[in-house]
């Protein structure tokens, strides 16, 4: 079987290569900013070097559906960015699709997978009829590191483009992304004001580390970036320590979390959900615990 990976971010088309190699041979395709990564490519027979840039999102749908015929199966990351280009490819190609995928086969000519379902709740084994398309769940697959030949072919496409790019500013720095933060204060609808969230930040920097957010705060109220939002349809985090304060602990959110190592909940609601989660459970307001917790933290340090 044939198939092809890409994603925006060389690191995680590691583990796609991975994934993968499990049920075919995999060639990879690079965009033309990820071109000087090459040499580090091992698993793969054949490298694709696109003249499309990793930002130009209408540039790579057109050249993975131009490249899309040769491949029985197309994988991507499970990053927001690679989440929208599978739909849209799977759209336009008319493709069976699944995205969070954290295991393959091949099986009677069939793609069985795995993937998380109801919020990371449960497993669900799907079979999927080729062509398809799926995204794979970020370490899951581990890289492979037997040294490998490949072939390489430049590609060129034309754009396809019904905008124009007319400037580009860098989003600014939020420091250590959540997803490789050891240490994470999720802040949620607890917290009554945005100023408030200065009690999360000083806890977070107690411990170098990063404050995170549920969707209210991020995607309606907008007290943080986007960047902050921790779900399933944000980032994926799995520090060492996780403060979880003021968050009910919904589906949506606690998927995000469950590869967190120790996860410690505040939260004034005994029956939230977020306590049969937690590894430790502090059932107080955090307008009275965090500023008592702060403060016996510095007087250790």
């Amino acid at each position: 079987m044939n198939v092809l990976v890409f994603s925006h971010y060389f690191e995680l088309a590691k583990e796609l290569i991975s994934a993968g190699s499990r049920v075919g041979d995999v060639s990879l395709l690079l965009s033309s900013d990820q071109r000087d990564r090459e040499g580090e490519v091992k698993g793969a027979r054949r490298v694709i070097i696109c003249d499309v840039s990793s930002d130009d999102q209408s540039g790579l749908l057109n050249a993975i559906i131009s490249l899309a015929k040769d491949y029985d199966l197309l994988i991507f990351s499970s990053d927001k960015r690679g989440r929208e280009l599978i739909g849209q490819v799977a759209q336009k190609l008319e493709r069976a699709v699944a995205t969070e995928v954290s295991s393959l086969s091949l099986s009677n000519g069939k793609l069985i997978i795995e993937r998380m379902t109801y919020g990371g709740k449960a497993i669900s084994v799907e079979e999927l009829s080729l062509p398809a398309a799926i995204s794979i769940q970020k370490g899951k697959f581990k890289p492979l590191d037997a040294d490998s030949t490949h072939e390489t072919l430049h590609c060129k496409f034309e754009a396809a483009r019904s905008y124009e790019v007319v400037e580009r500013r860098p989003k600014p720095k939020l420091g250590i992304p959540l997803d490789k933060a050891d240490v994470v204060v999720a802040a949620g609808r607890g917290f009554k004001r945005k100023e408030d969230l200065k009690l999360a930040q000083e806890l977070a920097e107690l411990f170098n580390g990063v404050v995170g957010s549920t969707r209210p705060l991020a995607a309606d109220l907008k007290w943080v970036p986007e960047e902050s939002w921790i779900g399933i349809s944000g980032v994926r985090i799995a520090p060492k320590l996780l403060f979880v304060v003021g968050a009910s602990g919904q589906q949506q959110f606690s998927a995000g979390i469950i590869d967190s190592k120790v996860i410690v909940a505040i939260n004034n609601d005994p029956g939230a959900p977020i306590f049969e989660n937690s590894d430790y459970g502090i059932v107080k307001d955090l307008y009275e615990f965090l500023p008592a917790l702060i403060k016996r933290l510095r007087e250790l340090r």
